[in-house]
């Protein structure tokens, strides 16, 4: 579909739109130009009470756009079930390769990327659980869902989900008429904290959210888990081990015996040294587990087809549109000649970082798969679905994405949605995207 304005008057019915939003659009349409004026307070009072990003060297605002987006709750839970069985497929594999020794998929994938960790070789975690929180960015096209990624080691993003749910709810009640009975309660943030306890085995279990600090991009997120759960939000320096336990400083209570760490940090070799060490001894469990990079690697991802078969888990419905790997040369002269046709990411790449859609044959970026092809992977650029976006004082078709979160066995309802900037694809906030409230409608 191509990106456009609405004409002059903002007609909502330009837009190809699923039925599930007619009574939407109508309650919009009652707003009028109302809709520009409330999307500024919302995110005016967003901005006031600290719903911020750290990017370079200064905090921005988290950009709402107010406009909800809806989808069923049979869509849902078809989605669900997939990604549930994505993440057994993806567990098990990690497993394969710490516990078993084996490797399924091509060496040079394990061999190269940076996150595999030599240390967990022979280390069951408890559960035999590596990942504990799973966040897939699913799209539509043509109705039919897709998945892109799977981000396995810091996810981030639900408390932006809860956070734009939040705020269109208090400031712009009047979309919700006619839906008020039939949209899902949000949640997932109880299941982040059943699963921590479920892996501590304890039943109230003392659990730490381990944070760099306030300039962290995410440190908002960091606070408001931390809050909303009742969990202790500690940075490394409060972090210590000794006679064989790991210990926080707090502020009450001094010392405290800590069950775990649910760790939003890359670097802990560096800023929390001794901690691996001590999750190895079972002193203390992390989660996600070191070393499930491995699965989050894009290389990897190529092959998840292929390890579901090998598991016998079947993945149904969500389709995987069709990826490369640039380390073998027929693929990377594929990409050479026809760039357009592909995304391009680089296998270790995050939040839009290493990731380019080339619109013509840019040589900048084609020198640098050309030097570091074993480092890229490439994707067939997709045209997914758009929805409708208040930016500024005009409505706009954007590209839309949806984040969902998996915690090992349960997918949590606070969807993320991301809006790119008017007409691009990428819609991660640090390259400028929105976020947007998404009712799941019974």
């Amino acid at each position: 579909m191509k990106i456009r304005k609405l004409n002059k008057d903002n007609n909502y019915n330009e837009f190809l739109m699923d039925p599930i939003y007619s009574r939407l659009i109508e309650n919009a349409e009652k707003l009028k130009d109302r809709i520009f004026h409330l999307s500024k307070i919302v995110n005016l009072q967003a901005y006031m009470e600290g719903f911020t990003f750290y990017t370079s060297s200064h905090y921005r605002s988290t950009p709402i756009d107010v406009i909800p987006r809806v989808i069923t709750s049979e869509l849902f839970f078809k989605i669900s079930n997939y990604l549930i069985a994505r993440s057994y497929v993806l567990n098990k594999f990690i497993r394969e390769i710490y516990q078993e020794g084996s490797n399924p998929i091509p060496d040079w994938i394990v061999k190269t990327t940076p996150y595999f960790r030599p240390e967990m070789i022979g280390f069951s975690p408890p559960k035999d659980i590596y990942i504990h929180v799973y966040g897939a960015d699913i799209v539509r096209v043509n109705g039919v869902p897709f998945i892109l990624e799977d981000n396995l080691r810091i996810p981030s993003g639900i408390s932006y989900s809860y956070k734009a749910f939040e705020y269109v709810d208090r400031f712009i009640p009047e979309l919700k008429e006619g839906y008020d009975n039939r949209i899902v309660q949000i949640n997932g943030l109880n299941y982040l904290y059943d699963i921590l306890r479920y892996v501590s085995g304890n039943k109230d279990p003392v659990i730490v959210i381990l944070t760099d600090g306030n300039y962290n991009s995410a440190y908002f997120e960091h606070k408001f888990i931390s809050d909303k759960l009742g969990i202790i939000l500690a940075e490394p320096s409060d972090i210590h081990i000794k006679d064989k336990e790991v210990v926080v400083k707090t502020v009450d209570e001094g010392e405290v015996h800590v069950d775990v760490i649910y760790r939003r940090i890359e670097d802990m070799d560096y800023l929390t040294p001794g901690l691996i060490k001590a999750y190895l001894r079972g002193w203390v469990t992390l989660a996600n587990s070191p070393g499930t990079g491995i699965a989050d690697d894009k290389a990897t991802f190529v092959w998840v087809p292929y390890l579901a078969e090998r598991y016998g888990i079947r993945l149904d419905y969500v389709k995987q549109p069709l990826t490369i790997c640039l380390y073998e040369k027929e693929n990377l002269e594929k990409v050479i000649t026809q760039p357009t046709k592909y995304v391009i990411k680089k296998r270790e790449g995050y939040g839009g970082i290493g990731l380019a859609i080339v619109k013509d044959d840019n040589v900048n970026v084609l020198k640098e798969i050309y030097k570091e092809y074993e480092n890229f992977i490439a994707q067939e650029v997709l045209d997914f679905d758009t929805v409708v976006s208040v930016v500024n004082d005009s409505l706009y078709e954007t590209y839309a994405d949806m984040r969902i979160f998996t915690y090992y066995d349960k997918v949590a309802s606070a969807v993320l949605s991301r809006v790119g900037i008017v007409g691009s694809r990428v819609t991660n906030n640090s390259s400028g995207g929105m976020v947007k409230p998404l009712w799941i409608i019974e």
